[in-house]
């Protein structure tokens, strides 16, 4: 029944995705997100619900139903390009045996299509506004289904994701979740409703227990991150410190004595055996990359038994820590950075970091342009901050998690992007126009 209710309310949205094609591209980003079928059982679970929207995106496309003139060029189209002929090179050369090596790389290049298509489509405030919507009510909706499930069990839920994809491990999906805490502050901050904007407000204070409960401190730090700017730096810092700590207290008000003992392990991952295993992985990863410098041993390499065994004698890059040799099997690189190093090289590394740095210095444009914009543009000096603190939430958080391929942050990357050419484009008319003093707005 439930497959049904799912299928025919998809088949509700095709006539709005036909009518307009950004409908059907937000359709393809928000099944990207929530990975709907996941949800299902029957004959819904094999249906390819995301495939179709975004064949039927890019059909609208070629049909010429958004001219290509349209095309807003930027420099973050050739980092995504250059990535993504990076990657494959790196796929075709990877070491043998590798049963990851074609899965991520269709991970990747699916999030980058995405992006790659987004500057035909989210152009005005109003297209900036709905793909905040289309996270919060994609990755979002991971958090809150698993932050009520949280709460209703007293702290003993064990958080997982969508099966089949990159947030399955509860790891992946506290660092992820994380990223959409600054998307539910903006929306709560810029949304007329009522109703809508305390709908964000439970919806945030639902995601951080969430994230608290499942129990990963990776996620842990992120949160703490979001947090920690969100107190100091926001403009309305009353609600953001009521919202970040009502939901630690209510956090510890019932966590389960593993959990709360899990994250304060944190100040001791000197003597912790599970964070040694890490850096241990960081160092094999390091040592693929030193022999493979260019394009990387392939994705998840590390994770292969056999590479894991050749290099494990390697000293790799941290060769000066006194490491013992692995008796274990192969680990993850858990770490976003070693994760890419030993994929795709230092060149890869070096692409990967270039375009989560091209964000902060967008975010550094788009903060001198609105200051000389006026009241006007507060909203895009909000939504620049907060894409900025996503994008930091991923790097710390990302430190120990192997993540490097999660769709979204590519997307808050071009979201950023376009937002500078948006103000860059109000910030070249005449100044008597650009400055006019306006309502802050909200939609």
């Amino acid at each position: 029944m439930r497959d049904l209710a799912f299928a025919l309310m998809l088949l509700a949205a095709l006539p709005l995705a036909l009518a307009r094609p950004f409908n059907a591209y937000l359709l393809w980003g928000w099944t990207a997100l929530l990975a709907p079928t996941t949800y299902f059982y029957g004959w819904m679970v094999g249906n390819r619900v995301n495939f179709v929207c975004a064949v039927l995106t890019l059909v609208l496309l070629a049909l010429g139903r958004v001219p290509w003139r349209d095309y807003q060029p930027n420099k973050v189209t050739w980092l995504y390009v250059l990535l993504a002929a990076h990657a494959t090179l790196a796929f075709l050369l990877a070491y043998p045996g590798n049963p990851d090596n074609e899965k991520y790389l269709e991970f990747l290049i699916k999030g980058l299509l995405f992006c790659l298509v987004m500057p035909f489509f989210v152009r005005e405030r109003v297209h900036f506004h709905a793909m905040f919507i289309v996270i919060a009510l994609g990755l979002g909706v991971h958090g809150v289904l698993n932050g009520l499930k949280t709460l209703a069990s007293g702290g003993g839920h064990n958080m997982m994701g969508p099966a089949g994809t990159m947030l399955g491990d509860r790891n992946h999906l506290s660092t992820a979740l994380a990223l959409v805490l600054p998307v539910l502050f903006y929306l709560q901050t810029h949304t007329v409703n009522r109703l809508i904007r305390l709908g964000y407000l439970g919806a945030f204070c639902i995601v951080v227990l969430a994230i608290l409960g499942g129990g990963s401190r990776a996620g842990f730090i992120a949160v703490s991150v979001v947090g920690l700017w969100l107190v100091l730096t926001a403009r309305r810092k009353g609600m953001a410190l009521m919202l970040v700590g009502g939901a630690v207290l209510a956090f510890l008000a019932f966590a389960p004595e593993d959990i709360t003992s899990r994250l304060t392990t944190i100040k001791e991952a000197g003597e912790d055996s599970s964070f040694m295993g890490r850096v241990i992985a960081w160092k094999i990863s390091s040592a693929i990359a030193l022999e493979n410098p260019v394009f990387g041993g392939g994705f998840h390499a590390v994770q292969v038994q056999a590479i894991w065994d050749r290099f494990k004698m390697s000293p790799g890059l941290l060769g000066f820590l006194d490491l013992p040799v692995p008796e274990f099997s192969a680990k993850a690189a858990h770490s976003i950075y070693f994760e890419v190093m030993g994929d795709l090289g230092f060149v890869g590394l070096g692409l990967f970091l270039f375009i989560l740095l091209r964000a902060l210095w967008s975010r550094l444009a788009i903060k001198r342009m609105t200051n000389q914009l006026g009241v006007s543009y507060q909203w895009a000096r909000d939504m620049a901050d907060m894409l900025m603190l996503a994008v930091l939430a991923y790097m710390v958080g990302g430190a120990s998690v192997s993540l490097a391929y999660l769709e979204v942050i590519y997307m808050v990357v071009m979201l950023m992007e376009l937002l500078r050419l948006h103000v860059a484009g109000a910030f070249a008319l005449p100044e008597r126009q650009a400055i006019a003093p306006g309502p802050r707005g909200k939609l």
